[in-house]
């Protein structure tokens, strides 16, 4: 048997954990979100456990719960590009939330996270929603430059977000 990681949340606690992922990987986040009140607060702060409760409140469309976990996240882990894009999709969607309001938020984890593909993605659904296609259309070129191109092309073809540049996107080679 492998030992935990020094950093593990101890038992019984990391069950809760555990069963919180295996209720979401079952589609039931109300059930999640109940295990993951059995988690001392010591605990919750940690970046696994923030994922999973943002998660279950992403599923919930509880959105202004979900940006403050995304705030918690970011706070504590800017580090982890998770954290700017929880942060960003919550802002857009939260109470007093935009579009505008989320592209601001995200765009400074360029410089932190130049190689991550999806945040020039999530840039680009961003830029589209707010009119500027040419600009939209730039940041998804680049997720094509440092992302897998067919992976990205084909989630882009179903993302109502980029319907604006679906015409430039459909005709790419």
């Amino acid at each position: 048997m492998k030992p935990a990681p020094i950093h593990a949340i101890p038992l019984p606690f990391r069950h809760h954990q555990e069963s919180a992922e295996g209720w979401l990987m079952l589609g039931n986040p109300i059930e999640a979100l109940v295990e993951l009140d059995r988690i001392p607060d010591v605990y919750r702060q940690r970046l696994d456990v923030l994922t999973v409760h943002w998660s279950a409140c992403s599923v919930l469309r509880r959105w202004d719960e979900a940006w403050m976990v995304a705030n918690a996240q970011w706070t504590h882990y800017p580090n982890a590009v998770e954290s700017w894009i929880h942060r960003s999709y919550a802002a857009r969607r939260h109470t007093g939330g935009s579009i505008a309001k989320a592209f601001g938020l995200l765009e400074p984890a360029i410089e932190r996270f130049p190689k991550e593909p999806i945040l020039y993605y999530n840039l680009a659904c961003y830029l589209a929603q707010m009119g500027r296609e040419d600009e939209a259309w730039q940041r998804f070129q680049q997720t094509l430059e440092v992302g897998d191109p067919i992976e990205f092309r084909m989630m882009a073809l179903a993302d109502e977000d980029l319907k604006p540049i679906w015409p430039r996107v459909a005709v790419m080679s």
